[in-house]
């Protein structure tokens, strides 16, 4: 007996099952799971539920891209500890997992991560890109209250809340939207005109932008745009924050802090689509 030659057909049949096995999900999923689409989920704008809601969907192709692991996995991958400067260089390698997803064809990829002008420009053909925006100071104080002392977080804050309204984090966290929608401009340049009107540009180039205080329209919009029924539920319920800080406790002149930080990202909503 020749045990080479039973050894190479073996592993022969082995590819060829493999390769049918394939090729029956490539028509199971074109059957059931047609569209493709990105979901960029911006911190504290209702996207946990959104993005679970769009999983348990496409259960058979979908992937995330967690703040936390991406992170942890930059942290160990460089060795460096300067976490303020990390937490803006993450966003490299962030992308570079969105892009990785989108050439491996996973069907919808709910991510923590920024719109990608390579991304777009490459798969906008095929995929759909979706996002949901929240009111910016609501959102900057519930990001503010989600990372105050909070331990083990990779993106936690230390300081009070006044210390922290003069941080140069603080400038960054009011013009979130910028960071994820102007397509990583210098963060010298993420409050200017020029990457405000940009965010906004890239925005009109969504499918779907929704806002978390008309979820009845988002649904419809991803029914209509998408062609598949989502039920979104409500993920993340806030507890009574650690730091004490809510819009109704804040003084006049503590609100006019935030909302001279966070004048980038109204500019941005107030102009979205």
């Amino acid at each position: 007996m020749n045990r080479t030659n039973d050894r190479f057909e073996g592993k022969a049949t082995g590819t060829a099952f493999v390769d049918r096995a394939k090729g029956l999900r490539g028509r199971i999923l074109n059957a059931t799971l047609p569209q493709r689409f990105v979901f960029h989920h911006v911190p504290k704008c209702g996207g946990t539920s959104v993005g679970r809601a769009f999983r348990k969907r496409y259960l058979l192709s979908q992937a995330t891209i967690s703040p936390e692991a991406s992170f942890r996995a930059y942290q160990a991958f460089t060795g460096r500890r300067d976490r303020e400067q990390m937490l803006v260089d993450v966003l490299d390698l962030r992308e570079q997992m969105l892009l990785y997803h989108l050439y491996s064809d996973t069907r919808c990829v709910s991510a923590h991560v920024a719109f990608s002008d390579i991304a777009y420009s490459g798969f906008s053909d095929i995929y759909k890109f979706v996002t949901i925006l929240r009111e910016p100071v609501s959102r900057f104080l519930s990001h503010f209250n989600w990372s105050y002392a909070r331990d083990g977080a990779h993106a936690r804050i230390e300081e009070d809340f006044d210390t922290f309204l003069e941080t140069e984090r603080a400038k960054r966290m009011g013009a979130t939207y910028v960071e994820y929608f102007a397509g990583r401009p210098p963060i010298s340049d993420i409050a200017t005109p020029k990457a405000i009107a940009k965010a906004i540009c890239n925005l009109n180039k969504f499918d779907v932008v929704g806002r978390l205080d008309d979820m009845a329209r988002f649904e419809r919009n991803i029914s209509d745009k998408l062609g598949f029924r989502v039920r979104i539920g409500h993920e993340n319920r806030a507890s009574a924050p650690r730091s004490g800080i809510q819009r109704s406790s804040l003084t006049t002149a503590q609100l006019q802090k935030v909302q001279d930080l966070c004048a980038p990202d109204i500019a941005i909503y107030e102009a979205a689509p």
